[in-house]
């Protein structure tokens, strides 16, 4: 392969994917695409750049044996976003994916989410006042990973089978973690299928796979994992940078805007009373790195 592309879209697509449309639409793109099939079918990933991956497991313990399997990907590109198959996106918008994680020197993000889209956490929703958000919590759905603390991340992804839980510590699990990782409000992905319906879920319970579980040890590996999700910090739409109580008001004031339109109403006017509140309490809150938990002299 001869791409000069600096960026890898990986994305764990089925029959239903949703990858077809992120390459539609005029211009070139800063991204190869490669499709992991859990499919055999040629047609699903036929239009990627990359060749086509085919793995019976689940998202997570798919992209770890792919990457053991083919190390030169996490050298050949800056940046690798990992994308679940149901998201909305335009090819311009993860071209600016990816300029503003290098513009910031991001070792983890990911896109905020549409107003319209299906989400667990509130926080995640679009921003509008900011242009991205300094958070302690990126979720699993289409992170985005610097190659070079993916490499460094790949012992705990051998651990790992459902994915729970990863989004808990891989924002502190590097020596600095402050301001390294964040949500990007100047784009946004619409999630079109509710939480815990995918097929994948009928797989963890045939495998009889814990998400809960792997969540709950993964945690107690560490210690300083953050208890809250909070944004501690953000980039204006001037293009300035702006304190945690700032940010927090401005996710504040667009969570109550965004809540009449909001698939899960309270969760929305919930998380929009922690972020005023937490604009008082938690001022000089900074993350700290993840220390790895010892137990009888051996390190989990």
């Amino acid at each position: 392969m001869n791409s000069t592309r600096e960026n890898l879209v990986f994305v764990r697509g089925g029959k239903t994917s949703l990858h077809h449309g992120w390459l539609e639409g005029p211009g070139d793109r800063n991204w190869d695409l490669i499709v992991s099939q859990w499919i055999d079918d040629p047609d699903i990933g036929a239009d990627g750049d990359l060749p086509i991956s085919i793995d019976k497991g689940t998202k997570w313990d798919s992209i770890y044996r792919y990457l053991a399997a083919n190390p030169d990907v996490m050298d050949r590109y800056r940046y690798i976003a990992f994308m679940d198959d149901d998201l909305v996106f335009t090819k311009s918008d993860l071209n600016r994916y990816f300029e503003i994680c290098k513009e910031h020197d991001l070792l983890l993000a990911q896109p905020s989410l549409h107003p319209d889209s299906y989400f667990c956490y509130a926080i995640l929703l679009q921003c509008k006042g900011t242009k991205l958000r300094f958070s302690n919590f990126v979720e699993c759905m289409a992170t985005a990973i610097r190659t070079d603390y993916l490499k460094s991340f790949m012992p705990t992804l051998s651990k790992v089978k459902t994915g729970w839980g990863m989004d808990r510590i891989w924002t502190v699990t590097m020596p600095d973690p402050a301001f390294r990782s964040a949500i990007i409000d100047e784009i946004s992905m619409l999630h079109t299928r509710p939480h815990a319906t995918g097929g994948i879920y009928k797989d963890f319970a045939k495998e009889k796979m814990g998400p809960q579980d792997e969540l709950a040890a993964l945690v107690r590996s560490y210690d300083n994992i953050p208890d809250k999700m909070m944004v501690y910090g953000g980039i204006d739409n001037q293009g300035q940078r702006i304190g945690a109580t700032q940010t927090r008001i401005a996710n504040g004031i667009s969570l109550l805007g965004h809540s009449w339109r909001c698939r899960d109403k309270p969760r929305c006017f919930k998380s929009t009373i922690g972020v005023f509140l937490r604009a008082l309490t938690e001022v000089n809150y900074l993350p700290k790195p993840a220390v790895p938990v010892r137990q009888e002299g051996i390190l989990l």
